[in-house]
């Protein structure tokens, strides 16, 4: 089993269905793998693409030591270039409950306290060397929400 760093939280930038986007990775952009472990629909609906052993390909350059979750959305309907935190409750419910489940396995084989939950756009390189990767440094904004205090509390849970 592969030793994981991060969880990474993306979204589609759109809202082509699950095989409409597994279709685009293959055909397209000609990919071995699928983009991300696990892909969620508006209506909460989670689909497991890719066991964790799997290297998916959803950060460039990290992918070796992370699971990837993406959520279906994350644009404007009427303009697909336009970020927008457009998650539903079902959505929001479903990647915690996804990010537990992750977590729930990878404690099995290692340890998960050291472990980052990120958006893709903090993969970005923080050009002013502030520490904060700030909104004119991202090379997407991908998820369209920040996902860093979003998550922060779940790995101080009693859940583990």
């Amino acid at each position: 089993m592969r030793k994981i760093k991060y969880i990474v939280i993306h979204c589609s930038a759109g809202y082509g269905t699950v095989e409409s986007i597994k279709k685009f990775w293959k055909e397209k952009l000609k990919w071995k793998q699928v983009g991300y472990h696990y892909f969620i629909d508006e209506d909460g609906t989670t689909h497991n693409l890719a066991t964790h052993d799997i290297i998916t390909n959803g950060v460039k350059g990290f992918n070796t030591n992370a699971i990837h979750i993406s959520y279906q959305g994350g644009v404007e309907r009427s303009n697909v270039n336009k970020a927008k935190d457009s998650r539903t409750e079902a959505q929001k419910t479903a990647i915690i409950d996804t990010i537990k489940k992750v977590l729930v396995e990878l404690k099995k084989t290692q340890t998960i306290s050291e472990i980052k939950i990120l958006g893709h756009r903090d993969f970005s390189v923080d050009k002013n060397k502030n520490g904060i990767i700030e909104s004119w440094e991202r090379i997407k904004e991908c998820p369209s929400f920040d996902a860093i205090p979003e998550y922060k509390n779940i790995l101080s849970a009693d859940l583990f």
